[in-house]
């Protein structure tokens, strides 16, 4: 089989407290972090490996991110207003200080509706001073659960769950007609991937019995939930080791 002339781009995974780094040759390596200093000092070396590339991919486990849809506030004007809005209800939700994260959301300028994701700002700022050290710069930087949602799953307007696990923490989003209506991350218990899908489901936006789940990772996939809807495994990114996620 030939090789092709150009590799694939080196992906980083940020775990809940593991790094790893995914080469173009397919080899892995990963180093163990406590806190942001130390995930600044592990990006560092490993992106210091890759001669070839200057720009990295970076994955980042749901485990230092958050989600939430935000109906949108009657009379909002402007960009501006739409983002003080956000940040002032992002940190009412979760009772953090929204300088403390940084977010971004998807706002149609008709829509009802706003998707909102915060990555916590030590580790996102850790991650790139450490890329900044090896003389490396971040070509994409993404949330695991966006990662997700990338990818392409059966008819894109049908009601669908998509699903992320790496083993630490699931986020599990609802969409109708291409647009998520309900999402939350949340750390996965003792009771397991399946249990951990029938509560959340249940926890969330109405939704018929039956409607898909699209699951990317977690091991000990159920094949259905417990109101029948089934479960489709999907690819996570290629940095994560199998068994040696955070």
């Amino acid at each position: 089989m030939k090789r092709p002339l150009i590799p694939p781009r080196p992906q980083l995974w940020v775990g809940a407290d593991n790094v790893s780094l995914r080469d173009p040759q397919g080899a892995i390596h990963g180093i163990a972090f406590h806190d942001a200093d130390a995930l600044r000092a592990g990006v560092a070396t490993l992106a210091a490996e890759q001669s070839r590339w200057r720009a990295i991919d970076v994955v980042v486990s749901d485990a230092h991110c958050r989600y939430l849809v935000l109906p949108r506030i009657a009379g909002t004007q402007g960009r501006r207003e739409l983002a003080d809005g956000i940040a002032a209800r992002f940190a009412a939700s979760f009772g953090d200080d929204a300088a403390d994260w940084l977010l971004k959301y998807d706002a149609p300028p008709f829509g009802s509706d706003d998707l909102v994701c915060g990555m916590r700002r030590s580790t996102a700022e850790a991650i790139l001073d450490g890329l900044r050290a090896a003389r490396r710069r971040v070509f994409r930087m993404q949330p695991l659960w966006v990662w997700c949602s990338e990818s392409a799953l059966g008819k894109s307007r049908a009601p669908h769950w998509l699903a992320s696990s790496d083993g630490h923490t699931l986020t599990l989003g609802l969409f109708q007609q291409r647009r998520c209506v309900g999402v939350r991350a949340t750390r996965l218990g003792s009771t397991g991937l399946a249990a951990a899908l029938n509560r959340e489901t249940a926890l969330q936006a109405a939704h018929s019995a039956g409607t898909p789940v699209w699951l990317f990772g977690g091991s000990g996939m159920p094949a259905r939930l417990a109101d029948g809807s089934p479960v489709i495994g999907a690819a996570l990114p290629a940095a994560l080791v199998p068994g040696g996620v955070a």
